[in-house]
């Protein structure tokens, strides 16, 4: 596996290290769309339900809309990988794109984000997909699991790329890739969990997917590392999954780290997992 120079080190001091302030943290955040995705789409920021949205290329919403979430350990975000990950993809598909800024710990702490995706998506007419990296891949399972138990519309798909299913750091096997992720740390982790949970129960299934209950949930691609802390977690779901009729296909890719699949451009990786992302989106489409 290459790794990217450039933006490890980063990376690495954030999730790795010694817990950050939220304000340190956020130092290399892209919050607005950056200039090459504003060339190379329509972007247009709105705010939905009180939300802050960004849509991609929103003439294409006939043919299909993917709602992205991106991750951050709830705490940053976006960066320049999600904004890219989620045009790939709209680009690739023909669809549009929505991009909700969700509100972030520790100022924002749960239900706030979950509240917030949620309201936001009750707004929109029509099917609709739905991706998501690291915390928000587990923000989007949040959001399927409260659309389902309210018997309401959820997404035709879901794609996820190394998504946080078990905030609770105890996964008993996550010790096994401590010493070889080379940029996710357990005691850092934890640190930003607690500020998302608050005085909620960690194994909450809107905190924590993998404590939930997968019936009902559309078909899932998820993507994962097998140098990551989480791949332990993915594999836990997947069994899940199975057993429960869910449709899961699970991508691993040995060697990789945390959320490689979003850095198109940086980790050759990213680029061998996106056919199978757009095929899966395309496949699933209302």
């Amino acid at each position: 596996m290459q790794r990217a120079p450039a933006l490890l080190p980063g990376m690495v001091q954030r999730y790795r290290g010694e817990p950050m302030h939220c304000d340190e943290m956020r130092v290399d955040d892209a919050r607005d769309a950056p200039d090459a995705i504003r060339d190379a789409h329509t972007v247009v920021d709105e705010h939905i339900a009180g939300v802050h949205c960004t849509w991609i290329n929103p003439e294409h919403r006939a043919n299909g809309l993917i709602v992205s979430l991106h991750g951050g350990g709830y705490i940053v975000g976006p960066g320049a990988a999600h904004w890219g990950w989620v045009s790939t993809l709209c680009r690739d598909t023909g669809q549009a794109g929505l991009l909700i800024r969700y509100s972030r710990a520790p100022e924002a702490t749960y239900p706030t984000a979950l509240n917030e995706v949620l309201a936001v998506v009750r707004t929109l007419d029509g099917s609709w997909q739905l991706i998501g990296d690291s915390a928000g891949g587990g923000l989007g399972l949040a959001t399927t699991f409260s659309l389902r138990d309210a018997g309401e519309m959820v997404p035709t798909a879901m794609v996820l790329s190394s998504p946080w299913l078990d905030i609770t750091m105890a996964h008993p096997e996550q010790a096994a890739n401590a010493h070889i992720d080379p940029m996710m740390g357990i005691p850092a982790l934890d640190h930003y969990a607690r500020a998302y949970a608050g005085a909620t129960d960690r194994t909450h299934p809107h905190l924590s997917p993998l404590y939930g209950d997968p019936t009902g949930l559309p078909p899932m691609l998820i993507t994962v590392g097998t140098a990551e802390l989480f791949l332990f977690e993915t594999r836990d779901w997947k069994a899940k999954c199975d057993a429960m009729g869910t449709s899961c296909k699970v991508i691993e890719v040995d060697g990789a780290i945390h959320d490689f699949a979003i850095m198109l451009g940086l980790m050759p990786e990213a680029s061998e997992v996106l056919p199978a992302q757009t095929a899966f989106l395309a496949d699933h489409r209302a």
